[in-house]
């Protein structure tokens, strides 16, 4: 995607953002703001508790090496890493090559490389699960007018989504690495591409068989890891009940957590808007009203996500 292109997508979501704040009212989010008050300390809090599941889950990529980084030096590189992503919107790739030369003095470069992408093919199937959660308690919860007029969307969701898992659960039993160098050598837009990374076919088939091995070998591992990556989530999802409740508004967790599983689904789907800037502030305010709640706790909801985000992209940048 060219830099025109992208500095045209962040525009357009400024405009968006602009739009919908405006809407509102500046006055009203401000005034929410000084209701919500000392809440905004739980709730940047628990994206500590979100961290630490991931942290945890990237350990047990790296085996039983003694010579791996402890915990806690795994949790900070992990925070870290989080905050770069956030600094390249487009494809949030800035954090991987920093864990991968932040871990490889304990494990070298190619286990390092191995486990990050490991981790990140398991971080990816365990979204997958918890959309697919979302999807499943969107058909129970959504009143029933509305259920009826987006069951055939939801459930062609539900489809998509398990053939993703379809396709993740292939790559880690057989491999992902070398047959995408191999699909892009037939791909005529992308055969150069291809030419640059042959050389490195050797290194791309050790971490295919490092990723084959963790699923075969270590099956035990890989459930936790994923567990402990859905586990991350729907501690997330507490955020949302945290939010409602500083406002006085009562949101069930079930019901925040069909809000927040469709809203990162949505925010995965519209991947190309830098910062998802006027993407995430939309998506929440359209997914409250749905649900029957005020859209502009939806609004309220989004820009409070955008605070614990600073506070933890500060976080990062202060321990990288």
């Amino acid at each position: 995607m060219s830099r025109t292109l992208r500095a045209g997508l962040f525009v357009l979501g400024a405009v968006v953002f602009y739009y919908l704040v405006a809407q509102i009212g500046v006055g009203r989010l401000a005034g929410d703001a000084a209701r919500t008050g000392w809440m905004f300390l739980p709730i940047v809090s628990l994206y500590a508790l979100v961290y630490a599941c991931s942290a945890r889950a990237w350990q047990l990529t790296m085996k039983s090496d003694p010579r791996k980084p402890s915990f806690l030096r795994t949790y900070a590189i992990i925070v870290a890493a989080g905050a770069l992503n956030f600094l390249t919107p487009l494809v949030n790739v800035g954090g991987e090559p920093y864990r991968v030369a932040a871990v490889t003095p304990w494990i070298g470069t190619r286990r390092a490389a191995g486990s990050v992408i490991l981790h990140r093919m398991l971080h990816a199937l365990s979204y997958v699960f918890i959309w697919l959660t979302a999807l499943d308690l969107a058909f129970v919860l959504l009143p029933s007018p509305r259920a009826a007029a987006l069951t055939t969307g939801l459930a062609l969701a539900t489809v998509v989504l398990l053939g993703v898992i379809v396709l993740l659960l292939f790559g880690h039993r057989r491999g992902v690495l070398e047959r995408l160098l191999n699909w892009m050598g037939r791909v005529p837009l992308i055969r150069r591409a291809a030419a640059r990374l042959e050389p490195h076919r050797g290194m791309l088939a050790e971490l295919d068989r490092q990723i084959t091995d963790f699923y075969h070998r270590h099956r035990g591992r890989f459930l936790r890891a994923v567990g402990l990556e859905y586990l991350s989530r729907c501690i997330f999802m507490v955020e949302l009940v945290l939010i409602a409740a500083s406002l006085g508004v009562h949101l069930g967790y079930f019901q925040a957590f069909a809000i927040g599983g469709l809203e990162a689904l949505l925010g995965n789907v519209l991947f190309f808007v830098p910062f998802e800037l006027g993407a995430r502030e939309g998506s929440f305010l359209a997914l409250f009203g749905l649900f029957g709640f005020d859209p502009q706790l939806g609004l309220y909801t989004a820009l409070v996500s955008r605070v614990r985000d600073f506070s933890w992209i500060a976080a990062g940048l202060l321990l990288i």
